[in-house]
């Protein structure tokens, strides 16, 4: 039992009783034995309180569901993305497609960092959160309130800023000279350290507003953050396209290396406020702005080698080592072939002088061959370099059909299973140390895992060994879609596997006995597409029996107020598209992509709309309905 005798407070850091905290919690709301008597736990509390008041810890909830991840939280303010334009002429051709006239343009740098949205209620700090999903985020405050530019107390404020994490080139210099861990450049760096569940290094990071909620022209936003004392990004206003290009090569030339963080881009936004609300969104991308994007930073190097690596579901896939360049802040030691079919397009060797790229700034690409050194192209091997089973050859790329015996494949399932899952902690390297030990070989194994299996693997440790097992644990009661799912079945999206389930395969033996010729009547699933579902399943029935063995079925109640109805959505929304389309699904109904003639509905604010969708439900006669007439189907 941990006392207030047994601790050492003058040496304890905040973060240290934070993750005590944490584990008290943990233990009395999961574990049914507390570690820490309720004086204690009060005493530290309060005195985390006066020393990090944002940890994490109080931002939960306590209950069964508690977790040692953060919080999540949905957000106030828009975080969508940004649509994009690669030249002038598409610039252009962008915003007069708009017909919004001559307006004037609000121009500032892309920053290359992580979204985040900061809270404000009268002037006191609420929470901070990730962008996630561009809908829910996590709450990240006790992270922010370390970083360079972060504003406590802005004036009576109330509202969301919306910021960019980003990290200095000099601070990245800096960090990996002090750090714990290399990071490759200043975007994966800002990446990793806003979510460090310890907040070590946030200090490193630096916050530069773009955007307030607040009914303001784009110009006075800046004015207002300024005001409340945030870091802003450098605004330009500009009266005419040739101005924003002007602009745009000015940061080519000269200005982008000389910057002091990573940029991308220019961001555009027309600054009149009305203008804005106007033209709204479009999938949660605001059509009053759009991101200038520069190009692909590029050089030449040589193809030192070419490895082959097996993927979780047998594709092999050609990755290329070259001689190191640098290419926007980044080392470059290896570069994607994608497939097969685009070595001998480019008629690529071992030795030629090839152009790379990082396209969009983050993966690097091999574009073409520059100057040929040797010969003809890389000859493609003829069998598995992993468990030497004879490839074959599906569409543009090299197969091992060997699932069940390919290490390869078999780890990089296990692997997506716990992607699949969100099980945080377990790295690849942990992974195939746990399978060569014996301790795991289905996915169900995990489960079984104890906190012994893990600690002495990699220098893990009980506290890293304790919070894995946690996640698994916390896995334990899943879907029929989550089952399925995470048992990495190929050709069986989750969306097909919702599609069955609705269509009456809804237990685990429907499913795992599922035949060609009853799923191949079904809207979608043509013949091959049936055959090769079956083919999956059969594969997977081991995984997916493991997985159910070791985990309680949740079963999901759907209302039926839209059974045998099927809809096509097209056009601006109120909500996010994917929160409609899980409404309908929810109801019992099915989502279409395009109109057919088994379309019920077509959803449509735009009732005068000339999309292809619009036209097509006119001539089929298919019913056309408003977002608000497909409420009233569910009252």
């Amino acid at each position: 039992m941990v006392t207030l005798d047994s601790l050492d407070l003058q040496k304890l850091t905040p973060e240290e009783i934070g993750e005590i905290l944490v584990t008290a919690k943990k233990a009395y709301y999961t574990g049914g034995k507390p570690i820490m008597d309720d004086h204690t736990y009060d005493t530290l509390e309060e005195i985390l309180k006066q020393k990090n008041p944002h940890h994490r810890l109080f931002s939960k909830v306590g209950n069964t569901n508690f977790d040692t991840g953060f919080a999540k939280k949905k957000h106030v303010m828009p975080m969508g993305s940004q649509n994009k334009v690669t030249n002038f002429a598409d610039l252009v051709h962008y915003f007069e497609l708009k017909k919004v006239g001559s307006p004037e343009f609000v121009v500032q740098p892309k920053c290359d960092g992580i979204s985040l949205e900061i809270e404000y209620q009268n002037g006191q700090l609420v929470d901070a959160i990730t962008r996630g999903d561009g809908v829910v985020g996590d709450i990240i405050t006790q992270n922010v309130v370390k970083m360079k530019n972060f504003v406590l107390n802005p004036k009576d404020f109330t509202g969301s800023i919306r910021c960019e994490i980003m990290v200095t080139k000099k601070d990245f210099t800096k960090l990996n000279q002090a750090g714990d861990e290399k990071y490759s450049n200043p975007r994966n760096a800002a990446s990793g350290l806003s979510q460090r569940l310890d907040s070590k290094y946030a200090e490193y990071c630096s916050l530069y507003a773009v955007d307030v909620s607040s009914q303001l022209d784009e110009s006075d936003k800046i004015k207002l953050l300024n005001k409340l004392g945030f870091s802003t990004v450098e605004s330009t206003l500009c009266h005419n396209f040739d101005d924003i290009e002007k602009i745009y090569q000015e940061f080519l030339l000269s200005k982008r290396d000389a910057y002091p963080f990573e940029i991308d881009g220019l961001v555009i936004k027309i600054n009149d406020l009305h203008i804005a609300q106007e033209l709204g969104s479009l999938n949660n991308r605001p059509k009053f702005q759009v991101a200038y994007k520069f190009p692909a930073s590029t050089d030449t190097t040589q193809i030192k080698n070419v490895f082959w690596q097996v993927g979780p579901l047998g594709n092999i896939t050609p990755v290329a080592e070259v001689e190191p360049i640098e290419l926007s802040g980044a080392v470059i030691t290896f570069a994607s072939l994608a497939n097969y079919d685009l070595i001998k397009k480019m008629d690529l060797n071992i030795g030629d002088i090839v152009k790379i790229s990082r396209r969009g700034d983050v993966i690097p690409h091999i574009e073409e061959v520059v100057t040929k050194v040797n010969p003809g192209h890389l000859i493609a091997p003829t069998h598995c370099p992993d468990c030497q089973a004879l490839l074959t050859v599906e569409d543009k790329f090299l197969k091992c059909p060997n699932p069940q015996k390919c290490l390869s494949q078999i780890l990089g399932c296990l692997q997506l299973f716990c992607q699949t899952l969100d099980i945080l902690g377990l790295s690849d390297k942990t992974i195939a140390k746990l399978y060569a030990a014996n301790k795991i070989r289905l996915p169900g194994d995990f489960y079984k895992l104890e906190i012994a299996d893990i600690a002495n693997l990699d220098n893990l440790g009980d506290k890293s060994a304790k919070n894995i097992i946690h996640q698994i644990q916390a896995k334990k009661t899943l879907t029929l879609v989550e089952v399925f799912d995470a048992a990495i079945i190929p050709n069986f999206s989750k969306k097909r596997i919702q599609q069955l389930i609705d269509a009456g395969f809804n237990t685990p033996e429907k499913l795992i006995n599922i035949t060609v010729t009853g799923i191949e009547p079904l809207f979608g699933f043509q013949i091959t597409l049936a055959q090769k579902i079956v083919a999956g399943i059969t594969l997977r029935q081991s995984w997916i029996e493991s997985i159910l063995s070791q985990i309680t079925l949740k079963l999901v109640t759907r209302d039926s107020k839209l059974n045998n109805l099927s809809f096509c959505i097209t056009g601006d929304l109120s909500v996010p598209r994917k929160q409609l389309e899980q409404t309908i699904v929810d109801n019992g109904g099915t989502i279409q992509s395009t109109v057919s003639k088994s379309t019920s509905y077509l959803i449509t604010n735009d009732t005068s709309s000339n999309s292809s969708k619009f036209v097509t439900a006119q001539k089929l006669g298919t019913k056309i309905i408003t977002e608000s007439e497909f409420s009233s189907l569910l009252a």
